[in-house]
């Protein structure tokens, strides 16, 4: 099973106690506030969010969308009671107001808007607009959708007409060309074609914008249109009946700075408000970023005041202080953290969000409350929360206790990194079976060594392969002993803390690979590449391979092929391992170019390969042309970036038939083989050949201007 990477309400983290502590201060605090929920990319902002909404609001989080209210979001004033219905209220005396209302707001999602303040604007009226319709509904009062429908109506043309003061200027000429933002003028689809074909429907549509704006008619300034917006949501918020609003702000770091401050500048105009509460899940630096990218003038001025090097950090800390009241930040989570985290990824993986995995849990949590104590779960404990899914498990946990260290450290205990690592290994195993590969054949274990040095140390894992057997096996594997304390069995020697599982397969595997290991100790491998046998001796690297599963005597054949994303590292010849650089050369320069790093990490053997190869084909295929081909520019940067081939270059030229040489082999050859290169004696030769043999007197003449 794949594990979700979206955000949820299971709390493995114990980050319960971050929303938990939001919720407090939501519920004790008096007046709007901000608070700010601060992490790196993949710390877990977006699920404490989650966690909040789910403790202030169950059913709201459960299901956004209420079955009897569902068409609440479109506010459609024809359906609403023309009179009163009976039964109704005279007034509210009596009509108590409680609970809060949640409202989540995606800043990504609204990075295509004109204007994000007015996209959170919008958004927050809607739900509030909702609230008290569905509330007017259950408890009638005379009179009291009549009212709510002229506040309503009031604030939506607030809102209509400070987006169009913001954007005047662009809305004037777009009508003019027929280009407008027509959905802010309430025109329908059929009018549509008629303001873009007919010059009088267009000149109408202009008027009626006009008059939106018209200083004459009414203020429309921007000042007047907010004053009158805060006193329309006053009244749309007293018709909500609610205590407080809160409105969940994720994804804010994703956005571009403009978005992202005129998010914030939106939420500063709600801040003055009454009864409500902002959080804002986000990641602080990238937010000092948006402030630096938003007001680049100011940061300036500060730094030239001080004629210090500019530093935007001071500006961007005090914008933050005055948006963001009550900041909270994510710790990282340590070692021990991160291995329960990895442990419980994978039974999850196993048998999804059950009763059983909340169970246990709740068991992590309660050690996670303590982190100084380095406590890791027992398998006594496992085994009582999980019953009979335990056995279903056991692998799972075999694996997870073998990689979670090594993952732990190398993720930087991102949550989000480890549970990629996890589904990778999960995805990469269900792919590979279906692609028809035999239990045997890869073991899911073995599998997630590989990937730890496949996804952190690349280097040493393409150096495997280069040292792979005929069967399959690396002889480094074949010569490390595990290190084990005398009469002592690696499960008795494990701390009490530490999950042990244990199984008569495991044992038997042990004494096996024992037996393996101690017939080839006294063999000291010889490593086709020198840099693999140094690296074997780096403390990461011996971690590794003292890990489980031990990868003495096994076939890793399949598991490189399991993991080809990036790259195929067996062919059946040289040439198909090659192709790709092969490739690029015949494309010529700009795509020879663009490999430059990859020639040049080229052994000697294998970039002489390729020179030959080139050479050969042009060679057969070379006629009479002033154009030089594609193929020669490509052999040209190749040379470039393997200087040690300048030689065998002259010396293929000079192998060329003179009757098939056009213009472009006298000069250009200066980018490959430069002035000071011994090799330009030779290259000399060659022209000096190609002047006295040729009959293109084009050629001819070409060949005595590069001699003078």
């Amino acid at each position: 099973m794949i594990l979700s990477d979206n955000e949820t309400k299971l709390d493995l983290l114990n980050n319960q106690a971050i929303a938990k502590t939001i919720v407090s201060i939501i519920r004790d605090s008096k007046e709007s506030v901000s608070i700010g929920v601060h992490g790196d990319w993949g710390a877990g902002k977006s699920s404490i969010l989650v966690m909040v909404e789910d403790l202030l609001n169950p059913k709201h989080s459960e299901d956004d969308t209420d079955p009897k209210d569902s068409d609440e979001d479109d506010f459609d004033w024809d359906e609403w009671e023309a009179e009163d219905p009976e039964g109704a209220a005279e007034d509210e005396t009596g009509l108590s107001i409680s609970g809060c209302i949640t409202v989540r707001f995606n800043s990504w999602q609204y990075q295509g808007f004109e204007d994000a303040k007015i996209a959170l604007m919008s958004a927050i009226v809607k739900e509030l607009q909702k609230e008290a319709k569905v509330f007017y509904k259950n408890h009638p009062v005379k009179g009291g959708f009549k009212k709510l429908k002229e506040t309503c109506k009031n604030i939506w043309k607030n809102i209509d007409k400070l987006s169009l003061v913001k954007n005047a200027a662009k809305i004037g000429v777009s009508l003019a060309t027929g280009t407008a933002p027509l959905a802010l003028l309430n025109i329908g689809e059929e009018q549509v074609k008629k303001i873009l074909t007919d010059e009088s429907e267009r000149n109408d549509l202009i008027s009626k914008a006009g008059a939106l704006l018209k200083p004459s008619s009414s203020e429309t300034s921007s000042y007047k249109e907010m004053a009158d917006f805060r006193a329309n949501y006053k009244e749309l918020f007293k018709a909500a009946h609610i205590e407080k609003l809160v409105v969940l702000i994720d994804d804010l770091d994703r956005c571009l700075p403009k978005v992202t401050i005129e998010t914030l500048e939106a939420v500063r105009m709600f801040l003055s408000m009454e009864n409500t509460v902002f959080i804002i899940a986000t990641d602080d630096e990238m937010i000092r970023y948006s402030v630096k990218e938003y007001f680049p003038r100011v940061i300036e001025k500060e730094g030239e005041e001080n004629g210090d090097a500019i530093d935007y950090s001071r500006f961007s800390d005090k914008y933050l202080e005055k948006l963001i009241q009550v900041p909270f930040h994510i710790p990282r989570i340590g070692t021990t953290e991160a291995q329960l985290y990895v442990l419980m990824l994978f039974i999850e993986s196993q048998i999804g969000e059950s009763e059983e995995l909340k169970a246990l849990a709740n068991v992590v949590i309660k050690k996670l409350s303590k982190p100084w104590a380095l406590e890791q779960i027992t398998t006594e404990e496992i085994k009582e929360k999980l019953g009979s899914y335990y056995d279903n498990v056991v692998d799972k946990i075999w694996i997870a206790k073998n990689i979670d260290q090594f993952l732990a450290e190398h993720t930087g205990g991102n949550p989000r990194n480890i549970k990629r690592f996890v589904n990778m290994l999960l995805l990469r195993t269900e792919v590979a079976r279906n692609r028809g590969f035999d239990e045997n054949d890869l073991e899911i274990a073995i599998l997630a060594k590989l990937m730890l040095v496949e996804q952190y140390e690349y280097d040493f894992y393409k150096a495997i392969a280069e040292e792979l057997r005929e069967d399959g096996s690396c002889p480094a594997f074949d010569a490390i002993v595990e290190q084990e304390e005398p009469g002592k069995t690696k499960e008795e020697g494990q701390s009490e803390a530490r999950l042990i599982v244990d199984s008569e397969k495991k044992k038997k595997d042990k004494v096996a690979k024992q037996s393996e290991a101690d017939a080839t100790k006294a063999e000291v491998p010889e490593y086709r590449n020198e840099k693999f046998g140094q690296r074997l001796a780096e403390e990461t690297i011996k971690k590794w391979l003292e890990s489980e599963p031990s990868l003495a005597g096994k076939d890793l054949r399949p598991y490189f092929f399991a993991c080809t994303e990036k790259e195929d590292f067996f062919f059946s010849t040289q040439e198909e391992r090659l192709r790709e650089l092969i490739y690029a050369v015949r494309s010529g320069k700009f795509t020879t170019g663009s490999k430059g790093e990859e020639i040049k990490k080229l052994d000697n053997t294998d970039a002489l390969y390729i020179f030959k190869k080139i050479s050969d084909e042009i060679f057969r295929k070379i006629k009479l042309t002033q154009r030089i081909p594609k193929i020669v520019e490509g052999l040209r940067i190749f040379v470039k970036y393997r200087p040690e081939l300048q030689s065998a270059l002259t010396d293929f030229l000079l192998t060329l038939p003179i009757d098939k040489i056009g213009v472009w082999a006298i000069s250009g050859w200066e980018e490959c083989i430069p002035k000071t290169s011994a090799s330009k004696s030779k290259l000399e030769e060659f022209v000096r050949k190609v002047q006295e043999q040729t009959k293109d007197q084009f050629v001819k003449s070409a060949a005595t201007n590069a001699l003078r």
